[in-house]
Parts: structure tokens; sequence; C-alpha cells
């Protein structure tokens, strides 16, 4: 029996074929990528209950919410993003080949995904490419992305508040390189451990959470100081989310758990059982519950967490 003072398993709702990322936006919908038959499922956190299926490109890889806009996908097998408006209307397919670095280069292969929301611009890692595609979506979208900030083999992106600074993890330097997109270009890099994958902000604490998938950790770095702390979680953490409120972070882990660590003592508290090869995670605020993507048996894990 799970603890239930603690977070625990309330409740599994069946998506898509292999689903692996996931995001929640402010009208109390949870956005779940399936990678295995290119669509997203929207998920009703009120009524915990899929409420559609919406058709996007191939192989869906990851997802970002704004609560002005709506939704953005990008789609790692035909290098494209996927945008949504608020009715869950597919309005536009935005394609991130070109300029390619040659006409016979990679394909672009997207993954990462992340919106500032005050800047108008989504950012997505362009991985076979070596760089990360800025487009505006404050107005009429373009067909084919033509802003890019060279980053070497980017994979997961986190947007930061007040200074807008990106994040882009590097799993094959170990790195996370910061983005100042007043400079639009990269600012800083700052070596983690080994192949670091999802990465999560925390605003009100200045720090940056990711996981250290080759490793079995995760690195927090401090926003002020550049210093980097990191607690063991255990093999191959994948995805991280944050709680805003309490500071508590969810790493997903592809042996099936999901670890909490707590804010306060920065060591993990908690390790909950979830689906099969957990990977993509969110907080969801108003029910203050947390969504785990299962990509082994096409479910996603809804954890409920101890009051205040």
């Amino acid at each position: 029996m799970p603890d239930i003072e603690g977070p625990h398993v309330v409740a599994t709702i069946p998506v898509g074929t292999g689903p692996v990322g996931v995001a929640a936006d402010l009208h109390d919908r949870v956005f779940v990528t399936n990678r295995g038959d290119d669509t997203v499922s929207v998920i009703d956190s009120g009524t915990g209950t899929v409420s559609g299926t919406l058709r996007v490109g191939a192989g869906p890889e990851s997802v970002a919410t704004d609560p002005q806009f709506g939704v953005c996908v990008a789609n790692s097998a035909d290098g494209t993003v996927t945008a949504i408006d608020k009715t869950n209307a597919v309005i536009a397919t935005i394609a991130l080949q070109g300029p390619p670095p040659s006409p016979f280069g990679p394909p672009a292969h997207s993954v990462g995904v992340a919106v500032d929301h005050f800047l108008g611009r989504a950012y997505v890692a362009v991985r076979g490419h070596h760089r990360v595609a800025v487009i505006g979506i404050g107005g009429a979208l373009p067909a084919v992305a033509h802003d890019f900030i060279d980053v070497p083999g980017p994979l997961g992106l986190a947007v930061g508040s007040p200074d807008h600074r990106v994040f882009v993890t590097q799993p094959d330097a170990g790195t996370v390189s910061v983005i100042d997109p007043s400079a639009h270009e990269v600012v800083a890099s700052i070596p983690v451990r080994q192949r670091p994958a999802g990465v999560a902000i925390d605003p009100a604490r200045h720090r940056v959470h990711v996981a250290d998938s080759g490793s079995g950790t995760v690195s927090s770095i401090d926003t002020a100081t550049g210093d980097v702390d990191e607690t063991e979680v255990g093999a191959e953490p994948l995805g991280v989310a944050v709680d805003p409120s309490r500071g508590d972070v969810y790493v997903t882990r592809s042996a099936g758990v999901v670890a909490v660590i707590d804010a306060g003592s920065a060591r993990v508290s908690a390790t909950v059982p979830v689906g099969s090869r957990p990977q993509g995670v969110a907080f969801e605020p108003h029910s203050r519950r947390v969504y785990v993507a299962n990509g082994g048996d096409g479910t996603v894990s809804v954890l409920g967490l101890p009051a205040g």
C-alpha cells in the first residue's frame, strides 16, 4: 500500500501509443504527446478523463503550453512544430528544416520545446542541426522557421523568468547552455553530470534542475551564483518537474518510478512506482497533481500530493 501521507498514484489514464511528453496549461488541461501514433491526448484535469485526441506531426516528442497562444508540439520524426490554439484546433505546421547546414544535411529532428509567454516566442531544440529555433507566436505563424541560435546537440529546454533566459541541455557534452534572448546567443555553458536530459526551472528559488540520465543524479544550478549541487536519485533519470509553491522536484526514472526531491533537504524523500518507462512529467497547478507519461504502457499516472 502507498503511503497516503506522501505522493501516491491516484489515477491511471489510458492515452495513445508511446506517450513521452506532457505539459499542463492554466485552463485545467494536460497535453500528452503520443510518439507511437502521432497524436496528442488532451486530459481534463477536473474529470481525469481524455477529452480529445489531436492528430499532429510525425513522432511528437515534447509539448509546451502558453495561456494566451495555446500549445506547441515538437515532432521529432519530421522536424516540424504543430501549433494548437486555445480551442484545441491545429492551426499551423511549422517546418524546422531550413535553411539547413547543407542541402544534403541530416533531418531536423526537433526534440525539446519551451514557450516564453511574455516575449511571444517558442524555442525548439533542432538536434539534428545543432541549433535552437526561435519562432514568434505573437502574430501570424511562419510556414518555415528562419531564426536559429547555434547550440551543439540540444535536447531539453526551459525558459526562466524574469530574465527570459533559455536553459538547454546538451547530453553529448554534459553541459547546459544558457541563451540570452536579448543578445540572441549562448552566454554561458554550465558543466553538469553525464547526459543531461530533462530540465525544469524554479524561478522563486532561482534554481534550474537537470536530470543527468547517465549518472543517476539531478544537478541543481543556482542561477544567481552559478553553483551546481547534485542529488542522487537512482539510475537513468529523464524528466523533471517542479512544484512552484513548495519547491519539491519530481523526477521520472526509466525503471518505472518517480523520485521526489524534498526542497528543504535536497534529498530524495519518496520513490513512487508508476507505469512502464516513464519519461515526461508535469505539475498541474490547480489540482496540485503531477502527471507522468508512461511510454511503455500507453498511460499517464496521476500523483496526488500532500496538502500544504
